[in-house]
This record gives structure tokens, C-alpha cells and sequence, in this order.
């Protein structure tokens, strides 16, 4: 059970009492707390969720725009204690105060009954041993000594389901003070019936086998349910953004959008509580996907710009660029030629904190060809005009063309990436180099135009993604940051492609 209480907006001063497992904050019509539509604009549309985490109540970001807020920090996730004051959207944004905290929603009673939870624990049917625990149990001990030792055996259990199913190194800890228990509350008894007190216990490392067994096996089956729920998820997903793909009309776009935006947040619940059984599973889920996805997904993770549902145009889009790299017949030889400006291309961009992969936009302007001349008069490996090289320092006259000179035209290309991600955002990373092909006046405008709209503002709406969902992007721009993505696929597995690791060289 949670009790919150509003302390501004509309509902200021109202309380809600939520006994749910899994508790939805947000302006949409399907949360559980939904906040004013019109009023709480800080607020997204699925922001927040409050489950329950090793029987403790946690509060998770969902991927808000604006961030969740716990007592003045920022927090993708944590732990709530009655007093806390969530802030959903910043400090202009909704304010809500943690009153109480409950029990668990998923018990079955708040206060039980010592015995009867031991007596059900024993009685319930399990594979292999377990069902031994309810028979010594029963005629080895009295009702404190089986107290004792199933609750002993269930903390066994429990620990070793959290390290993964593998042995936590607490088994002797806990049983040994399972002993010392019941030798404290049954050591005045008779001599025979303490004989069988301690055998019951001692015998106990069996009836955690039983116990954990049975543990174990419903952790498999909750584990097993939720991996479906995801599957369906996932499959949903892709029917929403192959119907976004074929979609022509902006208002039916948009809410196909919001409803991949719930499903996404759904998925990331779902995960999030077989993370509470299975940590290690539950990072297998995240990580699906075939071998290009992963690959995408290690380039976004170091720009914070991951995403859950990539679209099926932008993967197809993708493989399609690096099928023809792969196929190239100077992909050797321009390989080679990367190798050759790599070292002084990652020292300047290392300076500047960029990530290599921002790098291969010079694979995608001109395979490494530091004399390369457009048809529009950009010269050199980045491909700057006159005007572009003056502003970022470089000499251009009838005499000099420092465009020429590789390490200057280097330098003076991540300080325009640099530039860009500073304008656009480190999480946009794909705006930044969207904007190196087009020109940050291009996406500028873009920007603006998306601005007059409702909530234009917002984060959410500025990313790459998007931009590429809705078709706000020119197709050039759509196709270019896949092209840069594929040299960085290409490169980042030489030996797949046929191709001498770096250091060979």
C-alpha cells in the first residue's frame, strides 16, 4: 500500500491510498496517478512508476523528459521511505509526498500467522525434495523449531536466488544461527525432545534442498510468465512502428507514437521485475536482439541515447549500408587509409571527449581522402567549405588552404562536432552529425518548426528519434547517419569483415 498526498497542481492537498504491485505516474489516460493534461506539461505522458523491489517500494524514471525528483535529487532509481517528496518534472513540475508505505500488495495478509506461514510454506507441492520439508517438519519439531528452520531455509533460498542460482556463501552463516535460536528457546525442554529439536535442525541443510527447490521453481515459473508478457510487448512494438512506417497522416502518427511510448514503458516495468528474481535475466532482455542491434545499442550507450524500440526503417537502413561496405572493393584499402589518420583522430577527439564513432563521419564524407574536392567546393577529409574553415580557425586564402593540412582540418572538425553536441545535446548525438551533413541551420529550422507545436518544447520531441518516426528529417539526413553508423559497425569487428585488426598495422 502507498499513500501520497499532492502538495501542488489541481489536486493540491488531496490524498491517494494505492494498493497495486506496480503503480503508474504520468499525464496519460492508463496511469494510476494521472496528473492534469493540460496543466502538468513538465509532466510526461508515462513518467514515472512506483513497484515494489525486495519487498521494498522503489521509484523508477521511465524515460521522462523532465526527470523524477526524490527529496531535491535526481534519480533514475530509488528507494522510498514514508516523508519523501517526489518532484516529477523538475522543480517547476508536480510535487507529491510519500505519507505510508504497506506491506507487499502481492501478500496475501499483512500480520500472518507465524505457524500458518510455516504450516503453508510445508504443505505446498513442490519438485524433488521439497515435499520432505513438510514431513520433518512435522514429527521432528515443535512449532518453533519449524518456524525456525523453514524460515531458515527460505532466507537460504532467497539468497541464492538473488546471486543467480549460484551459492551465495551464507548458507553456514544462516543455519548456524538458526541453531543458536532454537538452542535459546528450547534448552530448558526435556533432554529427548531437544534431541529432536536439533536433529530437525541440523537435518536442515536437506530441507533447504526441499525448500529452495520450491523456491526456486515458482521464481521460474513468475520469471517464465514475465518473459512472455515482454514477448508480446516486443511483438506489439514492431506492429506499432510497421503501422508508424506505412502512416501518412500526422494526427494518426502521433498517437501511434504514444502508444509505442507506453508499450516501451511497459517493457522496461516488466524487466525491471524479473530483475527482482533474476538480475542476470533480466539483462539478457534488455540486451536482445540479433547482432546488429547489440551493436547499435553499444554506440548509443556511449552517447546516453539509448533507446528501447529502435525502428525497423533505421535497422533495415542500416544493414543495408554495411552489406555495402562489405561488399566494396576498396574496403581494404580505405580500411588502411583509416588506420593511417586513426591514431591522430582519436589523440584530438579523445581531448575533447568525443567518442571515436563521431569519427567515421569522415569515412561518410570521404573514405579518409584528406585531398578530396566536392563539386561544391568543400575540400579535404571533413569536407569543410571556405566560410565553414575561417569560423573554426583554420587559414583560407589564395596562398593557404589549411583544409589541406590533416591534423588542423581534424582539429577544427571536433570542435565542430563538439559545437554541436554542446547545441544539440550529448544524447543527440545523431542530430549532431544529422547537422555535419545538412548544417545546423537545416536541423535548426527543423527545430523551430516542431517548437510551434504542442509541446515542442520538450525533450522528447527535439531527439533523433523522434524526428526519424515522425518523417521530420529530409531523407538525405535519414540515410546519412546510418552511413556514418555502418563504418563504425564495419570497423568495430575487423576480423568479421576480412579485415586486419588495427594494431596490425
Amino acid at each position: 500500500m502507498v499513500q501520497l498526498t499532492f502538495l501542488s497542481g489541481t489536486h493540491k492537498g488531496q490524498q491517494l491510498r494505492l494498493e497495486l504491485p506496480v503503480i503508474r505516474l504520468g499525464r496519460s489516460e492508463d496511469c494510476d496517478v494521472r496528473l492534469d493534461d493540460q496543466q502538468d506539461l513538465t509532466v510526461s505522458s508515462h513518467h514515472a512508476e512506483i513497484v515494489v523491489e525486495d519487498g521494498a517500494y522503489v521509484v523508477i524514471d521511465t524515460g521522462s523528459t523532465n526527470g523524477t525528483w526524490v527529496n531535491d535529487l535526481r534519480v533514475v532509481k530509488q528507494r522510498l521511505q514514508p516523508g519523501d517528496v517526489l518532484h516529477l518534472g523538475g522543480e517547476n513540475g508536480m510535487a507529491l509526498r510519500v505519507d505510508a508505505l504497506g506491506p507487499d500488495p502481492r501478500t496475501p495478509s499483512a500480520t500472518p500467522d507465524p505457524r500458518q506461514a510455516t504450516l503453508a510454506v510445508a504443505s505446498q507441492p513442490a519438485p524433488g525434495a521439497a515435499g520432505e520439508v513438510a514431513h520433518l517438519i512435522d514429527h521432528h519439531a515443535d512449532t518453533t523449531a519449524a518456524l525456525v528452520a523453514s524460515e531458515a531455509a527460505i532466507k537460504v533460498a532467497s539468497e541464492r536466488a538473488k546471486a543467480g542460482g549460484r551459492s551465495s556463501g551464507q548458507t553456514m552463516d544462516i543455519m548456524a544461527a538458526a541453531v543458536v535460536q532454537v538452542h535459546q528457546s528450547t534448552r530448558k525442554r526435556s533432554g529427548r525432545k531437544w534431541l529432536k529439536v536439533v536433529v530437525a535442525v541440523a537435518g536442515a541443510g536437506l530441507l533447504v534442498a526441499g525448500v529452495m527447490g520450491t523456491v526456486i521453481w515458482r521464481q521460474r515459473q513468475e520469471i517464465n510468465r514475465l518473459v512472455s508478457v515482454k514477448a508480446a510487448l516486443d511483438r506489439e512494438i514492431q506492429q506499432v512502428q510497421r503501422a508508424m512506417e506505412r502512416e501518412t497522416d500526422e494526427g494518426r502518427l502521433a498517437e501511434l507514437e504514444q502508444r509505442l511510448a507506453l508499450l516501451t514503458g511497459h517493457v522496461q516495468t516488466t524487466i525491471v521485475q524479473v530483475a527482482q528474481q533474476d538480475r542476470s535475466r533480466a539483462e539478457e532482455l534488455q540486451n536482445e536482439g540479433d547482432e546488429l542491434e547489440r551493436a547499435i545499442r553499444r554506440i548509443l550507450a556511449k552517447f546516453d541515447a539509448s533507446t528501447y524500440a529502435i525502428p525497423p526503417l533505421f535497422k533495415e537502413t542500416l544493414q543495408r549500408e554495411v552489406d555495402v561496405l562489405a561488399r566494396a572493393g576498396n574496403l581494404k584499402h580505405v580500411y588502411a587509409r583509416r588506420n593511417r589518420h586513426w591514431p591522430l583522430i582519436t589523440e584530438t577527439f579523445g581531448k575533447l571527449g568525443l567518442p571515436e564513432e563521431m569519427a567515421y563521419v569522415a569515412w561518410a564524407e570521404t573514405q579518409f581522402d584528406a585531398e578530396k574536392v566536392s563539386p561544391a567546393g568543400a575540400r579535404g577529409m571533413w569536407q569543410m567549405t571556405a566560410a565553414t574553415a575561417r569560423e573554426l580557425g583554420l587559414r583560407v586564402d589564395a596562398k593557404v588552404d589549411e583544409r589541406l593540412d590533416v591534423e588542423k582540418q581534424t582539429q577544427a572538425a571536433a570542435r565542430k562536432l563538439a559545437n554541436l553536441l554542446s547545441l544539440f545535446g550529448s544524447d543527440s548525438f545523431m542530430l549532431a552529425m544529422a547537422s555535419y551533413n545538412k548544417g545546423e541551420n537545416g536541423v535548426r529550422r527543423v527545430l523551430v518548426k516542431v517548437a510551434q507545436e504542442k509541446d515542442g518544447f520538450r525533450k522528447d520531441k527535439r531527439e533523433f528519434w523522434h524526428l526519424y518516426r515522425m518523417r521530420r528529417l529530409p531523407q538525405e539526413t535519414m540515410d546519412y547517419v546510418p552511413r556514418v553508423l555502418a563504418a563504425a559497425v564495419v570497423c568495430g569487428n575487423p576480423k568479421k569483415y576480412g579485415l586486419e585488426p588495427p594494431e596490425a598495422k
